[in-house]
């Protein structure tokens, strides 16, 4: 499936998630060895930069072998282990000076609060094999260069492969975009031109005053079929996601200590501070004071 849109409306998004993803292991195993990162209740990746692996999940399917330029996506924690043999086989523990698996693993995070479409709209686990594709080769690229930069920690070097993780990851999303027929969740309303002339005008401007039918005629679509339409890709009412928007756009808001709750709330389109309040505990689990105040203890 291809994409084109004349506003970068994942760009836009995935700015609003606060993507920040995070390399913290590049190593050479031989030997017996494995490696399992589930349980941090984050997604992760592992990239496999020299030599082989093999990936064993918690399922009846076989293990998945994996080679050079490899790469793994776990956009949901799913239980797995990393490991030098499958789990038939008895590993060898001789390891020469070039025989070893370069392997880095990193985490895809977003600072914007619990909910997030984008990694719900993702399946459990994403295999891109390093093939002469152009999709495939734009990851390969990237992958080279993290980790060109991971094995010569020349000064800024964690920054650096840092943010190129954040690439990668776009890169990914991409990637599933051109392959998959039939994409779901927020990323198959991505893909729809009308749904994502609605999304695009949110995110434009998540304090207008939106109503599901002026969201409907921005998506030339009756209200039903809208809505229907709407619930069935993104998986909640147009005013639910619009509500949401809003309080990840509150919190970023109110970052700055010149802005009053009340202004605030204004922007965001909110009649009342109250149901401002109400609304905005309800996303962050506590009010926009006591937000601001964790904001400042985390800065």
């Amino acid at each position: 499936m291809s994409y084109r849109s004349g506003e970068d409306l994942l760009s836009t998004v995935l700015a609003g998630f606060k993507l920040r993803a995070h390399v913290f292991e590049h190593a050479t195993y031989c030997g017996n060895w494995s490696l399992n990162t589930s349980g941090s209740q984050r997604a992760t990746f592992h990239l496999i930069g020299r030599g082989s692996a093999w990936l064993r999940l918690d399922t009846a399917q076989p293990d998945i072998p994996l080679r050079s330029g490899d790469l793994v996506v776990l956009p949901h924690d799913a239980w797995h282990t990393l490991s030098g043999w499958p789990e038939a086989r008895t590993p060898h523990s001789e390891c020469g000076e070039d025989t070893g698996t370069v392997v880095m693993c990193g985490y895809i995070d977003f600072g914007a609060g619990p909910a997030n479409p984008v990694l719900d709209a993702l399946p459990e686990i994403l295999v891109v094999r390093s093939e002469n594709t152009e999709a495939s080769s734009r990851i390969d690229q990237l992958a080279r260069l993290m980790l060109a930069e991971a094995e010569q920690r020349a000064p800024g070097w964690q920054v650096a492969v840092d943010r190129l993780a954040d690439t990668l990851f776009v890169q990914v999303i991409r990637h599933h975009l051109h392959h998959q027929e039939q994409p779901r969740g927020w990323l198959a309303a991505l893909a729809d031109p009308r749904l994502n002339l609605a999304l695009s005008a949110m995110h434009r401007s998540p304090g207008e005053a939106w109503s599901v039918e002026r969201l409907a005629r921005t998506a030339g679509m009756s209200r039903t079929a809208f809505a229907q339409h709407f619930v069935r890709l993104v998986g909640q009412t147009p005013m639910g996601y619009l509500s949401d928007l809003r309080m990840r756009e509150a919190d970023r808001l109110l970052r700055d200590p010149n802005r009053s709750v009340a202004r605030v709330a204004e922007q965001m389109g909110y009649s009342t501070e109250a149901a401002f309040r109400k609304a905005f505990k309800r996303v962050w689990g506590v009010g926009p004071g006591a937000q601001r105040r964790n904001q400042t203890t985390r800065a």
